[in-house]
């Protein structure tokens, strides 16, 4: 009798791209489903004024309004959320989605994007999360600068492994 698969969300913000393509990554080798947040009414900044506007949007806790979502988080056993790094944190969108689901007795990995450190932002996740079970985290530098798919593999080979960790958790 084949074991039964493990409902397997990959959740992602992404702004310059760098997210989606580890989710994306993430998502085909594991064969989840894939739910990228959007904004509603998101602004189109460039340069330092982007860094500086999201930034501020991190230091003053916003919570911008998602498009409708079309999943359901409480569906899934295992939930891998993928984020850019702002400020040190994960990004508002996700201060949003966790103010409209509580999450709990999840199998949760996390993973950011980031040009320096992810500093906090997978301290923050999981005291958002609280009541869940962390199976790992990882950070990509800068994924679409360096070499797209050794990234692409590198992130690939972490969601195998997370994978594994939570059926043998399970």
């Amino acid at each position: 009798m084949a074991t039964p698969k493990l409902k397997t969300l990959v959740c992602f913000y992404s702004l310059d791209g760098n997210t989606r393509h580890i989710a994306k990554a993430i998502q085909q080798r594991i064969d989840a489903d894939l739910l990228e947040l959007r904004i509603k009414n998101p602004r189109k900044y460039k340069g330092f004024l982007k860094y500086f506007i999201g930034g501020m949007q991190v230091l003053f806790h916003s919570r911008p309004p998602l498009l409708p979502l079309g999943k359901d988080l409480r569906d899934y056993q295992l939930i891998y959320f993928g984020t850019p790094v702002w400020a040190g944190n994960y990004v508002p969108a996700y201060r949003t989605l966790f103010s409209s689901y509580e999450l709990k007795k999840k199998k949760i990995a996390l993973f950011a994007c980031c040009g320096g450190k992810a500093g906090k932002t997978f301290d923050s996740f999981k005291k958002a999360l609280i009541g869940n079970e962390f199976l790992g985290e990882i950070e990509f530098q800068d994924p679409l600068k360096k070499d797209p798919t050794e990234t692409k593999e590198k992130a690939q080979r972490w969601a195998q492994e997370i994978l594994g960790k939570a059926k043998v958790s399970d």
